[in-house]
């Protein structure tokens, strides 16, 4: 049936982005080629970042634009449950993390035999939003990169922090100290933790989150979809 009403739905009801409504040229994309690939500023180069000893590498790939069509998606994506939204940037952010690289390097990251880890909800949050929008972009960066991803209950977030805007970068380190706890530390044994979530802003959420999951002979990478 569905094959069949297709075509007249798709007259009545044209598939367009989600980002900005052109039309779509191909069917059960949500984002339009120009959103995908040309209609943000890329993310400045992870080398000019200062990250703490427990991170190995940073991949952002577009600047957040305050006010603009990329904070409208993030907002959505966060709020009103486009999962396909999430697992379509996913997959282009990990697309532009193996295009940025040597491929020395990636051959180098996939014998650390890498782990996606989204950053997790609160469970009230959880509640409330009815998923985890790093997880979905999680699923798409796992499409792209082959690296797979943590399952959900290994590691917890037990506090609910308050929101992190408008906080000073110590006040956010402080908000989020002791935020996350490592439910299943086997899950992580010979793994390369990679920790996934949507915006970048002072890395006080990843770096809280790499800490706990890095060692002597262990870091993290962090890669988000943008960075503000």
């Amino acid at each position: 049936m569905k094959k069949i009403l297709k075509p007249y739905l798709d007259i009545v009801f044209p598939a367009v982005c989600v980002c900005c409504g052109a039309s779509l040229a191909v069917s059960g994309k949500h984002l339009c080629h120009w959103c995908r690939s040309d209609r943000f500023e890329k993310a400045d180069h992870d080398e000019f970042l200062i990250c703490p000893d427990s991170v190995l590498f940073l991949h952002m790939m577009w600047k957040f634009d305050k006010g603009g069509y990329l904070q409208n998606l993030m907002h959505n994506l966060k709020y009103n449950f486009m999962k396909g939204v999430g697992e379509e940037m996913g997959y282009v952010l990990g697309h532009s993390l193996i295009d940025s690289r040597e491929s020395d390097w990636l051959q180098d990251m996939d014998q650390l035999n890498p782990l996606l880890i989204p950053v997790p909800l609160h469970k009230s949050k959880l509640r409330k939003r009815g998923y985890n929008q790093a997880g979905a972009i999680a699923d798409g960066l796992s499409r792209a990169t082959g690296w797979s991803v943590v399952a959900t209950d290994s590691i917890k977030r037990v506090r609910n922090t308050k929101t992190q805007t408008g906080l000073s970068t110590e006040e956010r380190k402080k908000n989020l100290h002791g935020a996350f706890v490592v439910v299943s530390p086997a899950s992580f044994q010979n793994r390369l933790p990679v920790i996934v979530d949507d915006v970048f802003t002072t890395g006080a959420t990843t770096y809280e989150l790499a800490g706990i999951l890095s060692g002597p002979d262990q870091k993290a990478g962090i890669i988000t979809v943008a960075m503000a």
